[in-house]
């Protein structure tokens, strides 16, 4: 240290004054942390200075200069610190033996087991040698259960009934059940949170359910969904004849147009005035009557391209609601080759798309809403997150993910029926609400009740906090701003679906925003573990098998190269594969690289990386 004052950061670290056999040692070592804690320098003359009148006791200026001259470099420091670490708890292990021999024969200690216990769990103490409890790889997070209480009553009915009629988690239903309420009024409902900042949210959601297979998702989604298809099949019946009777007028006044246009081509001079004026007419009375197009409430499987060009034509309103994760390939570039998140992205937050591309119509929509509903496998979600661009424009920051524990195993085979009650309520309900939404010229403007706007700002404050440094979202901070306005999209919907037979001129109550609230916990707790599970690389893999390795051999101490010898080689075939994996070991705790040894003088292959493990991560006897 006192050859290379740079090191001690490093040193201090491994080892403490109580370390040293040597009493003066010990006071050097005492005045070198002094001198850099204070920003002095750390050379023999400085510590000389301050030793004062011990300075003769370590030896003298004399013995400070022989320290310096009998190291051949300082950059070694670390190496021999670890040989002082040793030798201390060489030493601590033979005076507890001593202790321990001492109390066997005297047999003074009324309770001899109680009292070498605590001797050992001193050794114990000491064996860490400034070790921590390593942090785990991945966290296995905790998942809460969907809260059922949080949906309207007819919701609530039906998200029970079918969970009981397939056996699937109440959280697939309940997922799902969300985003058909966003399909009915997406685009057509919005909460002014608070008009005074401009802070407005439309109604749309992105929701996934991840299951994994043999969940039984088809039939759970084709319940669920079922009144937005015979309520799409309706409006599309009762829209056949007028877009019949536009579509022959159009085509009638496109014709006449044309005739109009042919005879101002041939029309004599002094008759082109009134041939022109004819023309012109013919040509916006064509313009004017526009055929409208099918209605669509959602689709399946479709590109970027073509859901912007069904946006266009069902007035910005659409949603993909879908049993399988097609749509995150299509994004991704499945057809196109590149990753098209243009109108994904701005169909969540509702801002204006436009469209002028060579081969394209052109399309304009001033305020696009999107509602994505997909169930998919957890393995999906790697895919959604490996998509260029996900992360970084802000992607995955609008799903709202649910990550339900499955009961496969333990699942009724014959279950009684639910009450087909439940079943028709919740058709009926659905159905009323898509056309008494789409029966409206302009979109619903939901308010806050005095108390809503106090619990929002409640819970506005406690989503900051835990984006801070070390909060629970401080490493999902896109999604974690994003929470407050999906929890008003939520309250949103559950107002319009608890009052559809009221009107909507009265604003969101605070025990519905206090439901709402009770939902975006939940999903802050699945998209936790959503992330969990979408950001673990080889690296955490192959870590997770050499932390399985030294957990069941226990080694003290090894080699890189015994680490690579007990990996499967359709994990790492070559030594260069476990090196990020023995970093991130490092990184998190479990293994520490120990310093190499002084080079040979006569130079040589360098000796592989040694490392020590963590004795709070094995069951050695020794460190238990």
């Amino acid at each position: 240290m006192l050859g290379g004052p740079a090191i001690l950061d490093e040193i201090r670290d491994t080892l403490d004054a109580a370390a040293f056999y040597r009493p003066a040692h010990e006071s050097v070592f005492h005045i070198l942390c002094d001198l850099a804690d204070t920003g002095r320098p750390l050379d023999a003359l400085a510590v000389a200075n301050a030793l004062g009148s011990e300075l003769n006791r370590v030896g003298g200026l004399g013995y400070l200069h022989s320290l310096m001259e009998v190291v051949p470099t300082a950059a070694n420091g670390p190496y021999y610190a670890e040989l002082v670490r040793d030798k201390a708890y060489a030493r601590k292990l033979v005076e507890v033996g001593m202790r321990l021999a001492q109390m066997g024969r005297s047999e003074f200690e009324p309770d001899l087991l109680a009292a070498a216990q605590r001797e050992i769990l001193t050794l114990t103490t000491r064996s860490s040698r400034g070790w921590s409890e390593p942090v785990p790889l991945s966290t296995q997070r905790p998942v809460v259960p969907f809260p059922i209480h949080a949906l309207p009553r007819w919701v609530r009915a039906k998200v029970e009934a079918v969970a009981h009629d397939t056996q699937t988690p109440l959280d697939l239903a309940g997922t799902l059940a969300l985003a058909c309420l966003a399909t009915a009024a997406g685009g057509l409902a919005i909460v002014e949170v608070r008009p005074e900042s401009g802070w407005s949210e439309p109604v749309n959601l992105y929701l996934v359910a991840a299951l994994p297979p043999g969940s039984r998702k088809s039939p759970v989604f084709s319940s669920m969904t079922s009144p937005i298809l015979s309520t799409e099949r309706q409006l599309q019946e009762e829209m056949v004849p007028r877009i019949t009777e536009l579509a022959v007028d159009r085509k009638a006044a496109d014709e006449y147009a044309a005739r109009m246009a042919d005879a101002l081509a041939k029309s004599p001079i002094d008759e082109r005035d009134s041939a022109r004026h004819e023309a012109h007419q013919a040509a916006l009375n064509a313009a004017a009557i526009v055929v409208p197009k099918e209605p669509r409430l959602f689709t399946d499987d479709a590109t970027p391209e073509q859901i912007s060009t069904m946006l266009a034509d069902q007035d910005g309103r659409l949603a993909v609601l879908s049993a399988e994760s097609e749509i995150f390939d299509v994004i991704a570039g499945r057809y196109s080759g590149n990753p098209n998140l243009n109108v994904v992205l701005k169909g969540h937050a509702g801002d204006a798309i436009r469209v002028d591309r060579k081969g394209r119509p052109s399309e304009s929509i001033d305020h696009p809403a999107l509602t994505l509903g997909v169930c998919t496998q957890p393995a999906a979600l790697a895919d959604l997150a490996a998509i260029p661009g996900a992360a970084g424009r802000g992607l995955l920051a609008r799903f709202l993910f649910s990550i339900p524990e499955v009961n496969i195993g333990m699942r009724d085979t014959k279950p009684r029926p639910a009450d087909r009650a439940a079943h028709e309520a919740y058709d009926r309900t659905l159905t009323t609400l898509v056309l008494t939404m789409r029966d409206r010229a302009e979109p619903v403007r939901l308010s806050l009740a005095a108390g809503a706007s106090d619990l929002l700002d409640a819970v506005a404050e406690e989503i900051e906090r835990s984006m801070a440094e070390g909060g629970s979202l401080a490493h999902l901070r896109d999604w974690g701003a994003k929470s407050a306005g999906a929890m008003m999209r939520i309250a949103g919907l559950l107002h319009l679906a608890e009052h559809l037979s009221e009107g909507y001129g009265r604003p969101i109550s605070v025990e519905t925003l206090a439901a709402a609230h009770t939902l975006i916990e939940y999903y802050t707790a699945h998209t936790l573990a959503a992330f969990d599970s979408m950001t673990t690389d080889p690296a955490t893999d192959r870590a997770t098998a050499v932390l399985r390795w030294i957990q069941r051999t226990e080694p003290v101490r090894f080699t890189a190269r015994d680490a690579f010898r007990a990996m499967p080689r359709s994990k790492a075939a070559k030594m260069s594969d476990v090196e990020p994996a023995l970093s991130l070991l490092e990184q998190h705790g479990y293994i520490r690289r120990r310093p190499a040894p002084p080079s040979s003088a006569r130079g040589g292959r360098p000796a592989a990386p040694e490392f020590e493990t963590n004795p709070l991560t094995t069951g050695a006897a020794l460190h238990k």
